[in-house]
């Protein structure tokens, strides 16, 4: 199990609700291509690592990630009614593979 920010992890859980509303579409496409970014660049740190072994299939894990998020991505565009139904999936993997962050290190 990876561990999230606070910050990341209520990012993704409040997108759902930005769905809801259609005047917040622009806001969210840019909540999703930042989290493409982030996820990307998690990636090339993780592909740069892997001569480790590849630990905990962190690769395949981000790159099934980043996949997903631009799947909604590209509905969101489309305005398609399906990219809130592929966000629960999201929300889902993400609750399973990540813990919140500790309030104390």
């Amino acid at each position: 199990m990876f561990i999230i920010s606070k910050e990341a992890m209520e990012g993704v859980m409040s997108l759902k609700d930005k769905m809801a509303d259609p005047q917040k579409k622009v806001e969210c496409i840019a909540d999703v291509e930042n989290m493409i970014e982030t996820k990307e660049s998690l990636l090339a740190r993780a592909e740069w690592g892997s001569c480790c072994g590849n630990i905990c299939n962190l690769v395949p894990r981000i790159d099934n990630e980043i996949q997903m998020l631009r799947s909604i991505l590209g509905l969101l565009r489309e305005g398609s009614t399906q990219a809130a139904s592929l966000l629960d999936d999201y929300v889902a993997l993400v609750q399973e593979g990540y813990r919140p962050e500790p309030d104390h290190w």
